[in-house]
């Protein structure tokens, strides 16, 4: 993948996270992979002009200040709150990312967020990342995977991609 892939998924990233969950993102490109068997990981998958998956980590430490602001709430939030505040953060990353990738005339079928298992993580992290980012939050950290299947180049340079 093309520098030009990573820094969309940063600047998509980075626009969503601000503007969805008022957490304010700083790029982290020389650190080392977080434990995502210590982290909270959300996955979605998508078909259209490519096939692949989009994985999502994030510290554990970061959820109830990410449901809190999406809920707009200053109560404490509930496990779940916090889940499916990490499953809307994905999809509108996702939904934004795409577009920018392949072109915003390419329709795309992005299919429902999950919280990922341990075991899941495992299979999803197994294979490098056609483009990975690494974002700092002020309490925690942000990995985003992007995965395509077998055969797909992305070439940002082309608007009509691939």
């Amino acid at each position: 993948m093309t520098d030009q892939v990573k820094e969309t998924i940063y600047r998509v990233a980075e626009d969503v996270f601000e503007k969805l969950a008022f957490l304010f993102s700083f790029r982290e490109e020389e650190r080392e992979p977080m434990d995502y068997g210590a982290a909270a990981v959300a996955g979605v998958t998508f078909t259209g002009q490519f096939e692949g998956r989009l994985a999502l980590a994030v510290s554990e430490e970061v959820l109830p200040e990410l449901a809190a602001n999406m809920l707009g709430i200053e109560e404490e939030t509930t496990r779940e709150e916090q889940q499916d505040a990490l499953k809307e953060l994905i999809n509108v990353v996702c939904g934004n990312l795409l577009p920018e990738l392949a072109g915003r005339k390419k329709m795309f079928n992005v299919n429902a967020p999950l919280i990922l298992s341990p075991e899941e993580i495992g299979v999803v992290t197994a294979a490098p990342p056609a483009a990975a980012a690494k974002l700092a939050l002020e309490d925690g950290q942000c990995d985003l995977m992007l995965y395509l299947d077998e055969g797909v180049s992305l070439d940002p340079e082309s608007s009509e991609a691939p």
